[in-house]
């Protein structure tokens, strides 16, 4: 069994080694942010430096046949996470932690070194109103200088109106996580329409009724109970090292999304426990979006049930959207690439420039990250957590998750994407055409007679058989939603095309817009922090001190961690690893049919650079524009 670190999170403030570059405790913001960046980009080059000499990450190419490769890429079963790449092959009768122990702890001084931070550093009780604390916010951003850091860039604090409805709803289109809201099902629309009714909501029960077919979304977390193995009725929450205790939720929002495209906020279950019966619903006061006779700077109920929906994304996002599909997915497709497809086949050829450095990132993530990062801020326990994404890692449903048939299913139909009523989803409208466009790259090289004239080549490449079985077999990754087999031209193009799609426009959408939105901790807090609401009158009864008594001003380190770890994952992608480059360089390939198809990607690219520009010229918020995806920013690989 692998040894625990020994040390408390605080007594690794104290700790130093000779080789770790040594700062004065920082007395201002600015420089404490620096540190922290500075320790994390050290424990990236560290790790990055082990699997380069290791070869699995290689700056020297290297030829390894396929014999050697089997050997060389093994699975680890062995740990709390989903399959993924054995550093030390489990069969060697030496425990990866003798290699990794000394390397994780040096990561973890690293990063901690910065973060840990003075305490001093984060706001307060005193900041104990959203004016005092917005305030806080704006004076940070003031006076930077040369310094860069998270405080350098915008977030979404900086607005007047970013607790508004408008804002709250828009980051369900164009946030962070703009993946998973889905057209309501008849299940929920009736469990709405009762509840409304229950509370006497006549206006909300006409809308209902009149408003036009398929104008009803939700967001719903829902399932978490049961996706972490919990009970319907069991209080989700976490208490740290210091006796802070963190509440998480698993709420659900319903949506109006009328004609004209505002998709407005109804109704809000801050934490759903089983049934409607069991949980409390909360009804907004503006069934109108134009209703300006609510004060909704000061709708204190309204707005601590917005906080929880966005706290509740933050976990699915974080846990599931970001670190699951596609840090963890596309680990577990390099690893059965790496085993099962020579370096000459066209499939391995298409897929490993868009690897990199993911398997070092994602060592470093469940020797670091993870376990001392995220889980000490989450709402959950440690066991909930790993159960949470060993769920969703067993049940990534590929196919499903194919771009035009996920859009399809949560209720945006691929030929009305341009209609006025979804014209503020500027990521579905950006995806589906970045999907289509690497569809075409894919489909212009496996279709050339060279590799598959015909479905009856792919039906008989036995490598490509070889790599489904890897892919769901119980030693391997064990993903039994993974094709049993890819028979046919389309399906071969269609899965190479989703394997690039996570590692590049995927990742890049849900992993670079988490300094503008998470920065600012009361916008999307990783927890709250006090107990949730159990009866629907205490809640109508919230004033603003127990919705600031739901933000960690009382656990400054769980602040500082949540506002810094998105700062971390968003920096600037390099010109040299943006989808842009990687077409210039396809375009030069000593293979003319990759080359060739380059060329297309390339001129296809510039055209799309264009229509994501209109695309988010046409929001109706014009605060924040939504270019995460253009061309020239979208990373090639997960390399943050």
């Amino acid at each position: 069994m692998a040894p625990t670190m020994s040390l408390s999170r605080s007594a690794l403030k104290n700790v130093h080694l000779p080789y770790m570059v040594q700062h004065p405790e920082p007395t201002d913001c600015s420089t404490a942010m620096k540190h922290a960046a500075e320790g994390y980009d050290r424990a990236r080059q560290m790790i990055a430096f082990l699997f380069d000499i290791l070869d699995y990450e290689s700056s020297v190419p290297q030829k390894f046949t396929p014999e050697e490769k089997k050997e060389k890429y093994t699975w680890s079963h062995s740990d709390k996470f989903p399959p993924h790449l054995a550093i030390i092959p489990e069969d060697i009768d030496v425990p990866a932690y003798i290699i990794f122990s000394i390397v994780r702890l040096v990561q973890t001084l690293s990063i901690m070194s910065g973060i840990q931070c003075n305490e001093r550093l984060a706001p307060g009780p005193e900041q104990n109103t959203m004016e005092k604390l917005t305030k806080w916010n704006a004076e940070r951003h003031k006076n930077q200088g040369w310094v860069k850091d998270m405080f350098n860039e915008p977030n979404i604090g900086l607005r007047n109106d970013w607790y508004t409805d408008a804002v709250f709803a828009q980051q369900f289109f164009t946030g962070p996580n703009p993946t998973t809201i889905t057209l309501a099902s008849d299940t929920w629309m009736k469990a709405f329409t009762e509840e409304a009714a229950s509370q006497g909501k006549r206006d909300l029960i006409s809308l209902f009724r009149s408003a036009p077919p398929n104008s009803f979304y939700v967001q719903d977390f829902s399932d978490f109970r049961a996706r972490m193995g919990a009970k319907p009725d069991e209080e989700l929450c976490a208490t740290s090292d210091g006796g802070v205790t963190r509440y998480g939720c698993a709420a659900v929002a319903l949506f109006y999304l009328p004609p004209t495209g505002e998709l407005h906020p109804l109704a809000i279950v801050p934490d759903y426990k089983g049934s409607m019966a069991a949980s409390i619903t909360l009804f907004n006061k503006r069934v109108d979006p134009s209703d300006a006779s609510v004060d909704q700077a000061n709708d204190w109920p309204w707005r601590y049930a917005k906080t929880c929906v966005l706290s509740a994304d933050w976990v699915l996002h974080e846990m599931i959207i970001h670190l699951n599909n596609t840090h963890l997915v596309q680990e577990a497709v390099i690893v059965a690439v790496q085993r099962t497809l020579p370096d000459s086949h066209i499939v391995f050829r298409l897929l490993k420039p868009h690897w990199v450095v993911t398997l070092s990132l994602n060592a470093q993530a469940r020797s670091v990250l993870i376990p001392e990062v995220i889980v000490p801020i989450a709402g959950f326990s440690e066991l909930r957590i790993f159960q949470f994404v060993g769920h969703a890692f067993t049940n990534f449903d590929w196919k499903a998750l194919y771009v035009p048939t996920d859009l399809e299913f949560r209720g945006f139909p691929l030929d009305r994407l341009d209609d006025d009523k979804f014209h503020n989803y500027a990521y579905a409208k950006d995806i589906k055409d970045m999907w289509m466009a690497l569809r075409k790259f894919v489909s212009s090289v496996l279709k050339d007679g060279k590799y598959y004239p015909d479905d009856s080549a792919v039906a008989a490449d036995a490598q490509i058989q070889d790599w489904c079985d890897e892919m769901r077999s119980e030693k391997g990754a064990g993903m039994k939603k993974f094709p049993e087999s890819i028979s046919t031209l389309d399906d071969l193009i269609d899965m190479v095309t989703m394997c690039i799609h996570i590692a590049a426009p995927q990742h890049t959408a849900v992993n670079y817009l988490q300094q503008y939105y998470q920065t600012f901790v009361p916008n999307k807090p990783s927890a709250l922090f006090s107990p949730l609401p159990t009866l629907l009158s205490q809640l109508e009864s919230y004033t603003e001190s127990d919705l600031m008594a739901a933000l960690p001003l009382g656990a400054k380190q769980e602040w500082l961690l949540m506002a810094q770890v998105p700062y971390l994952l968003s920096k600037e992608v390099e010109q040299d690893g943006n989808i842009v480059t990687y077409a210039g360089t396809a375009s030069n390939n000593e293979d003319p049919i990759i080359a060739a198809a380059g060329k297309e990607l390339s001129a296809d690219l510039v055209i799309l650079a264009g229509v994501f520009l209109k695309n988010s010229e046409k929001l109706d918020d014009q605060n924040t524009a939504y270019n995460v995806l253009a061309p020239d920013q979208l990373a090639n690989a997960i390399v943050i």
